[in-house]
């Protein structure tokens, strides 16, 4: 679960607590238009809004057979809690590099498709103590470790042929680039290091032999290089952009397979980066996608039709950086892993990773024919129908005091029209909600179910800025949100913190599905 603070109810203790809720002294009043439709209770909500009150239960995929490898770590205890994890595209399956305590960041999978070398941190929060270490995804071989010095190694990358390993090295007291043998051995700089600056975040093409990699000036400012896989004719490619200080400009660069164009972090400030395209040979930048927030690890997916990165937007209440991908032609990122838990530290694929599928035209499910169920609160009181439209025609909801915090809300339960689960491609969740009380470090929470871990995933916790309409709102591909009974489960929760009880207005719960093409 994703970290929160001690007097914060995580969503499993709800059903737990119900039992324990105070019961209001009187109905609060409700700002509605519409209540005299609709219908009240103290104990449930629509118990079943539609064909009983159970519903799917059984996961998909849980032997998948993996077609990526993440790096991820705990966002509340990384050093504990960190995997190099096996999965599909969407986010089936698993299984896991075999691994040991300490964070492990930037795999990459070898030409051989079974080796997987890493950097791995020895103390907890310590850059400095990254080293390299080298596993298989299949458990064949025992994990080795490749260097083992007083200075940070980090950021790996394969040759094209497998047989050299290009990585950043601290050993001569600044960042640089260094080569050696596949097993750590004969370890020497791969090219020179101006005076003052500090090279790294390599990506070595296998379609064209050159190496990309991520300059920092004495500013602290980053501009992209390239160079041969030599280690000569290195010459700058792109210029920073706009850029200025510390940390920012032109980082993580990686090749698309054909080596034409190179995807990159083009970070602008604090809480400001894109997502870039630059051309090899012109060096012309595009943007892909800019936020006030973060992006970091892009990799371009096996037939480069997409872009795969990690995504971050804390206004949109998606704090942690999470797997995403992106059309190569631009859109709106769709989440590959919604959960918040979990960091994103590093991905790469395995050569079986599959074309990306087109989608239908989107299909809004009606709310309606969903099951809504009580799922906390001390009163409830209005129709289905009020959540349909944001048209400030609301669904009503006291809060009940549950471990000194103030609690209400739903879980919403969709029937997915498709022949098969696997043919939702994406699905997009919205919802518009206010509450009578803010402050100190209340939220509202989307917590989608995910069956193949038994427990419900945080996708969105916004800390609401005022007593008026807040829009929470996600899109995701995974499939380990969805039952094989072709369904999808969530709960939209007010979280407030002690106090007065709270009223709590849901105007609008949307789901909208992409489905596949000639289902």
């Amino acid at each position: 679960m994703a970290p929160q603070p001690s007097n914060r109810l995580p969503e499993g203790k709800l059903a737990a607590t119900m039992a324990r809720m105070r019961q209001p002294a009187r109905r609060r009043p409700s700002r509605s238009k519409a209540w005299g439709t609709g219908i009240s209770t103290t104990t449930a909500l629509l118990l079943t809004a539609c064909g009983g009150g159970g519903g799917g239960t059984s996961p998909l995929g849980l032997n998948s057979p993996p077609e990526m490898l993440v790096c991820r770590a705990r966002a509340d205890d990384s050093h504990r809690f960190a995997e190099v994890a096996l999965r599909t595209t969407r986010n089936l399956g698993t299984g896991r590099v075999g691994d040991r305590t300490g964070q492990e960041t930037g795999a990459r999978l070898h030409p051989d498709g079974v080796r997987v070398v890493f950097a791995r941190e020895r103390f907890n929060d310590d850059v400095d103590s990254r080293e390299l270490y080298v596993s298989t995804t299949d458990g064949s071989a025992a994990e080795l470790r490749l260097t083992l010095n007083s200075a940070r190694d980090d950021e790996p990358a394969w040759s094209p042929d497998g047989d050299n390993l290009l990585f950043t090295s601290e050993e001569n007291g600044n960042a640089g680039l260094w080569i050696s043998t596949d097993r750590g051995q004969n370890a020497q700089p791969f090219l020179p290091t101006p005076t003052g600056f500090a090279d790294g975040q390599a990506d070595w093409s296998v379609a064209s032999n050159r190496v990309v990699f991520s300059r920092r000036d004495p500013t602290g400012r980053h501009v992209l290089w390239l160079v041969n896989g030599s280690g000569f004719g290195e010459i700058p490619l792109t210029d920073g952009g706009a850029a200025a200080g510390p940390g920012n400009g032109d980082l993580q660069p990686t090749f698309s397979p054909d080596g034409a164009t190179i995807a990159f972090v083009r970070r602008l400030g604090e809480q400001m980066a894109t997502l870039c395209l630059a051309d090899v040979l012109s060096g012309t930048v595009t943007v892909l996608h800019a936020t006030a927030g973060e992006v970091g690890y892009p990799r371009f997916s096996l037939t480069a039709d997409r872009v795969w990165f990690g995504l971050a937007e804390p206004d949109a209440g998606r704090q942690t950086l999470r797997l995403a991908h992106l059309p190569i032609t631009g859109g709106l990122p769709t989440l590959a892993w919604p959960d918040e838990r979990w960091q994103l530290n590093g991905l790469d694929f395995l050569p079986v990773a599959p074309a990306s599928e087109t989608g239908d035209t989107p299909i809004r499910l009606r709310v309606e024919e969903a099951a809504v169920q009580f799922v906390a609160g001390s009163n409830a009181f209005g129709a289905i129908e009020q959540l349909r439209d944001d048209d400030d025609f609301e669904y009503y909801l006291a809060t009940a005091t549950i471990d000194d915090r103030e609690i209400a809300g739903l879980n919403c339960r969709f029937n997915l029209p498709v022949t098969e689960p696997e043919d939702v491609l994406e699905f997009r969740v919205r919802c518009v909600v206010r509450a009578s009380r803010i402050g100190g470090d209340s939220v509202f929470r989307i917590s989608l179910r995910n069956l193949t871990d038994n427990r419900y995933d945080t996708v969105v916790e916004l800390s609401p800025t005022s007593t008026g309409e807040q829009t929470m709102e996600f899109r995701t591909s995974s499939l380990r949100h969805v039952a094989s009974e072709k369904e999808l489960q969530f709960n939209v929760i007010a979280d407030i913190d002690e106090g007065d009880r709270v009223d709590f207005w849901i105007d609008m719960v949307e789901v909208v599905i992409v489905p596949r093409v000639d289902q």
